[in-house]
């Protein structure tokens, strides 16, 4: 008798684009550990499709919000695993999926603690402290206590949501991005065939419309006088006007856009740049540079959860003067360049790697899965949130739905 298919099922805000986003790369591991593992993988999502989705070769559905038809069609699916993408997906269809799939296995995988993102931003903006426990949090806590399992990127967050938020150990599971191969240096372009620096990052993604305002007022003009002839190209989907209107050809600064092969680009520069003021998770800008043998210059920030401050080869800062400094001397001195490229191989070993956190990631899995009956009754805020009365999403979407309805009959 063959064994019953083990099917999981995305449930994905956008669908994944790993060439414009570090959020796509980061599901399209975790749905590539899982079809190694046996799963049938399923993609469902409510957003249009772009021409900048990853053609995954997985099944791929459109589902609306606020639908009926979504209850009949995930419980004739009938997943054995769930996996929201966003802590919005699971106000959205996470009621849904309990009432019809009430044995489904559901993981909340955030890519980034999005309240930790938010609140470093307003406390940017205002020059206030940070603030960890506003609405948002308290939704995105929320989502993490009605799932089985939330999968986080950062073990910093990992620390966070324990210490501050009182989530326990077996709720939570750091998943780092995987490198399945370390890059050969030897094979990569060296310092003598490299030249100017380069930028990549989404920009939708608000802590990259911010690095690079701030690096093309506050660090560009100092940088500029430090490294004379050398230019500053930034690569990023979705620019608008806002971020073109940084560009300065006269100076060198140039803003271009997307590009196709992130690392194919990132290998023709010498320095990979990435000034962040805010921002949470892992960043995949900083990833592509390890992996192509480019130095990254970054900020405490860009740092975090990547590797140990004392680990880049060089003093981390977020001022200015000393960004500027730091990226004119590891342009122009081949041993700190090489002594910093070398810091980056050595942390995609010991932090990255895939032999070391895929088998333990589906081992989590199902070992949860196998006594998720008890792994439940451990989780009594996730069953106080579950209740009727604290279940304002459902009975929100349930709302718009019968309005929907109506609109449709008069």
């Amino acid at each position: 008798m063959s064994a019953p298919v083990r099917r999981a099922l995305l449930l994905a805000k956008q669908w994944p684009e790993p060439a414009s986003t570090a959020a796509g790369r980061r599901t399209l591991d975790i749905l590539d550990l899982l079809a190694e593992a046996g799963y049938c993988v399923e993609i469902a999502s409510p957003a249009q499709p772009t021409p900048f989705q990853a053609a995954t070769g997985y099944g791929e559905h459109r589902i609306a919000v606020n639908d009926a038809g979504f209850d009949q069609w995930v419980r004739a699916l009938n997943p054995t695993l769930v996996i929201y993408d966003r802590f919005v997906m699971e106000e959205q269809f996470g009621w849904r999926v309990r009432e019809q799939c009430p044995q489904a296995l559901t993981l909340l995988d955030t890519s980034d603690f999005h309240s930790l993102r938010e609140a470093r931003h307003q406390a940017l903006k205002s020059g206030q402290p940070l603030n960890l426990f506003h609405p948002t949090a308290e939704r995105e806590i929320a989502a993490m206590a009605r799932c089985d399992l939330t999968v986080m990127i950062s073990q910093v967050e990992v620390e966070l949501l324990k210490q501050h938020f009182c989530l326990p150990d077996w709720q939570l599971h750091y998943l780092p991005f995987l490198v399945r191969e370390l890059p050969d240096a030897r094979a990569l372009p060296g310092f003598d065939e490299r030249q100017h620096l380069v930028m990549i990052g989404g920009f939708k993604h608000a802590p990259n419309r911010d690095a690079t305002t701030w690096f093309a007022q506050e660090v560009w003009p100092q940088l500029r006088s430090l490294l004379p002839g050398v230019e500053c190209h930034v690569y990023g989907a979705y620019s608008d006007h806002a971020m073109q209107r940084l560009s300065d050809p006269a100076t060198g600064l140039r803003i271009r856009g997307r590009t196709e092969d992130a690392q194919a680009t990132m290998a023709r520069y010498r320095l990979n740049l990435a000034p962040l003021r805010f921002g949470a998770g892992q960043k995949g800008k900083i990833l592509e540079g390890w992996l192509t043998g480019t130095p990254v210059v970054t900020t405490p920030i860009g740092a975090e959860s990547m590797a140990p401050e004392d680990a880049w080869g060089y003093s981390l800062s977020d001022t200015p003067d000393r960004f500027a400094a730091t990226t004119a001397h590891l342009y122009q001195s081949k041993s700190a360049w090489l002594t910093a490229r070398d810091a980056g191989t050595q942390a995609l070993k010991t932090g990255f790697a895939y032999q070391r956190h895929a088998a333990a990631f589906i081992e989590r899995l199902e070992a949860t899965a196998a006594n998720l009956e008890e792994h439940r009754n451990r989780q009594i805020w996730g069953r106080i949130l579950r209740r009727s009365e604290h279940r304002a999403e459902e009975f929100m979407s349930r709302w718009i739905e019968a309005k929907n309805k109506g609109a449709e009959d008069t």
